[in-house]
């Protein structure tokens, strides 16, 4: 796989595993930032408020810049929210925040069939999701007067960059994504064939 790609799931799935009278939902969803998995994870708790536990786990960047977190929610520690979290990591996949939610049946578990049916909760819902490759992304701003405009547009449809925001005004502003191995040529070509005179700004 390329190095400046990862896996990731598609869109959000949901998944539900009854184990002795005690009922696991769980649901998985993309995310790129912390905020995104904790706001998901805010939005399951306030659902699912009368649940007996409402455990987690995310994985979110790559290689240095990974972050893991997991969650157990009260249940025994290294229960729930590790098997979770190890569901995530086995497959290879980042970008992922999973929640499981549990109603007690009245039987307890113990901490193997804890572990077991939170994980298994886990890679029920992973094994169902679309798995993709995604890129990672460069943020660029572009300044230029209107005459570069088909030739910032051609670069940008070449590149397959995406563009976030555009502001018409006395020069065109542009806001754009682009695969982050590409930007170095990208920026390459707009100002060697600009002459310089198209302004490219990486913004992270």
């Amino acid at each position: 796989m390329p190095h400046d790609s990862y896996k990731t799931i598609k869109a959000i799935v949901e998944t539900e595993l009854k184990e002795k009278g005690s009922r696991f939902i769980c649901r998985a969803k993309p995310v790129s930032t912390r905020e995104q998995a904790k706001n998901f994870i805010s939005s399951i708790c306030q659902k699912h408020y009368d649940a007996t536990h409402n455990c987690y786990a995310y994985c979110i960047g790559r290689d240095k810049d990974i972050i893991t977190r997991y969650n157990d929610d009260g249940e025994p520690a290294g229960t729930a929210g590790k098997p979770i979290l190890q569901a995530i990591t086995t497959r290879g996949l980042t970008n992922v925040v999973v929640v499981v939610t549990r109603y007690f049946g009245g039987t307890k578990l113990g901490t193997g069939g804890l572990v077991r049916a939170y994980g298994g909760t886990a890679v029920l819902a992973l094994d169902k999701a679309e798995i993709i490759v995604e890129y990672l992304k460069t943020n660029v701003k572009i300044v230029y007067t209107y005459q570069f405009s088909n030739l910032v547009r051609n670069l940008i449809d070449k590149y397959n960059a995406d563009i976030i925001t555009t502001d018409y005004g006395d020069l065109v502003q542009q806001n754009i994504k682009i695969r982050k191995n590409k930007t170095k040529d990208f920026i390459n070509q707009l100002t060697n064939k600009s002459s310089g005179k198209v302004q490219v700004i990486v913004i992270n």
